[in-house]
């Protein structure tokens, strides 16, 4: 009973977080200056809030286990950045963009081998999680190395997609764990 909870609030979590990157996205792409300041504190906050949804995902059980596989240690990682952007943003603000590009293709190339283990597992949506996976580490190389407003939002609704994607097609609705 405890694990169906973890896994409904998991998978909620996932689709929230999308969300909150679908907005991020959209705010970058149409705000030209952002405060770094509160760029950063933001953007700290979302890090911890999403390593927390991460953790928790990991340590449901999920039918397949290849929407958390990975979600542990890359949670503890984002709560450790997010920390670091709440309480030293001035000197980290400058690594920012980089580091943002450099955690989506991260994760994109962790979802590519999640399509892989999908498509072993006869998930017929594989395909659209290998597609978003492509797109959104591409987005995050473009990141790294342009570093401007349009492409962190690119990056980020990129970013929601893939999450989106990982979680509705990997992880069923907890009723029906």
């Amino acid at each position: 009973m405890i694990y169906l909870k973890r896994l409904r609030f998991a998978r909620l979590g996932y689709i929230l977080i999308s969300v909150l990157f679908y907005i991020a996205g959209f705010f970058c792409i149409l705000s030209h200056r952002l405060n770094p300041g509160e760029s950063a504190i933001s953007s700290g906050i979302i890090l911890i809030v999403y390593g927390i949804i991460k953790i928790i995902g990991y340590v449901s059980k999920d039918i397949y286990s290849l929407a958390f596989q990975f979600d542990f240690a890359c949670g503890a990682l984002l709560i450790v950045l997010g920390l670091i952007l709440l309480f030293t943003y001035v000197r980290f603000f400058g690594y920012l963009a980089p580091s943002l590009g450099v955690l989506i293709l991260l994760d994109s190339l962790l979802s590519i081998q999640t399509s892989i283990d999908a498509r072993k597992f006869g998930i017929r949506q594989w395909n659209v999680i290998l597609l978003a996976s492509i797109v959104g580490g591409t987005f995050g190389v473009l990141q790294i190395i342009a570093g401007s407003h349009l492409t962190a939002g690119l990056a980020l609704l990129a970013e929601g997609f893939l999450r989106q994607s990982v979680v509705l097609f990997t992880v069923p609705p907890a009723h029906h764990a």
